[in-house]
């Protein structure tokens, strides 16, 4: 039974991955999207295991990719990006267009979400791999004290700053304190 992009575009299964693969936007976009996933599967363990509350995916624009419901009733924005191309583990913390009136609008505010997920998969090849960072603890855009820095290294090791976590659970407890 054909899926139903096949049928929508008139493309075998083979045809649309080869149409992604030459395309270099399109396979970011998928990797966007595989993240998100991979996150989400984590957040489904999670919840099945019973250390989340509950979840919620959201794929709207200016909104963040999940809530995240703890076992205490904390309530915790979480948005989902993929490490940066290069030697030295980076994110980038910017929207993909500005409003034409407000070029700052591209920044996010610093409380459009707390906590950002960044898959590693990019660079280390296991897609289901993350680390975790509290937004308040990143530094802020420098003409712009309400909005995020954009680019943000992610450092190996348990002490620093600010902290990079590896395990979910981690992070919420480091929200929660």
């Amino acid at each position: 039974m054909p899926h139903a992009l096949e049928l929508k575009y008139g493309l075998t299964a083979q045809e649309l991955l080869e149409a992604i693969d030459k395309r270099f936007r399109l396979k970011v976009a998928l990797e966007g999207a595989v993240a998100e996933v991979h996150f989400e599967r984590k957040l489904r363990i999670a919840s099945r295991e019973g250390w989340l509350t509950s979840y919620e995916s959201h794929d709207r624009d200016g909104m963040h990719d999940f809530t995240v419901v703890t076992l205490s009733g904390i309530f915790i924005r979480v948005e989902v990006k993929t490490i940066r191309n290069g030697p030295k583990p980076q994110v980038e913390l910017q929207k993909t267009r500005a409003a034409k009136a407000d070029p700052s609008s591209r920044y996010y505010d610093r409380n459009h979400f707390d906590v950002v997920a960044v898959c590693v998969g990019r660079s280390t090849g296991d897609w289901s791999q993350f680390r975790y960072a509290l937004v308040r603890e990143l530094p802020g855009h420098r003409n712009h004290p309400d909005k995020l820095q954009v680019m943000h290294s992610i450092p190996e090791g348990a002490e620093t700053e600010p902290r990079w976590f590896s395990r979910f659970q981690d992070i919420i407890d480091a929200y929660a304190s």
